[in-house]
């Protein structure tokens, strides 16, 4: 497929921002109950397939937000920062619900393919 400037476009990396706040927002939702480890910016960014630059910059939006948490371990990692993880709040549960049924409606319109709705760990 190609975009109007004659560039090759692939749908599956191809996102726009709500699909991309609600995979940060819904991968978040599903480590809740799970180790530390398993919420810091790597396992983020492999989970999510979001450029780690981009999601740096949007976890701080959505801690600005109330909609997640960044939470300082007290530790510090291999090259001498601090290590972090975030935590989804009531807030950010909520809006990754409506962020979802936005999406859904996108779907039905015919603006989404389904694979727009699952993380690319889905796939594993």
């Amino acid at each position: 497929m190609h975009d109007t400037l004659g560039r090759t476009t692939d749908m599956r990396k191809q996102r726009d921002y709500p699909v991309t706040l609600y995979r940060i927002l819904l991968y978040l939702s599903r480590m809740r109950s799970k180790e530390i480890h398993t919420k810091r910016l790597i396992r983020i960014e492999r989970a999510t397939g979001v450029d780690r630059k981009e999601l740096k910059k949007m976890l701080e939006s959505l801690v600005l937000a109330e909609l997640i948490d960044k939470i300082d371990s007290g530790e510090v990692g291999r090259g001498g920062h601090p290590l972090v993880h975030w935590e989804i709040t009531e807030a950010g549960k909520l809006w990754r619900s409506d962020i979802g049924r936005f999406i859904q409606l996108g779907q039905k319109m015919g603006e989404y393919p389904k694979a727009f709705f699952y993380l690319p760990s889905d796939e594993m």
